[in-house]
């Protein structure tokens, strides 16, 4: 999960909430990560872009 993380914090990092947003996930396709990943992870990492997204939600309604 490690490598993941690092993936999402490299590609999410220092992003503005409307930014994360307005881009899809499109690079988790991209990178097939899909056929490389355990179920379990591939549940995890589907959390953690939906956990992003949410606290981007939060963070645009806040403003």
């Amino acid at each position: 999960m490690s490598g993941l993380i690092a993936v999402l914090l490299r590609i999410y990092s220092g992003k503005k909430p409307k930014d994360i947003l307005d881009t899809p996930p499109d690079f988790v396709s991209a990178l097939q990560l899909e056929a490389h990943l355990s179920p379990t992870r591939s549940n995890g990492l589907a959390s953690m872009l939906k956990a992003i997204r949410d606290f981007a939600t939060e963070a645009l309604q806040a403003t």
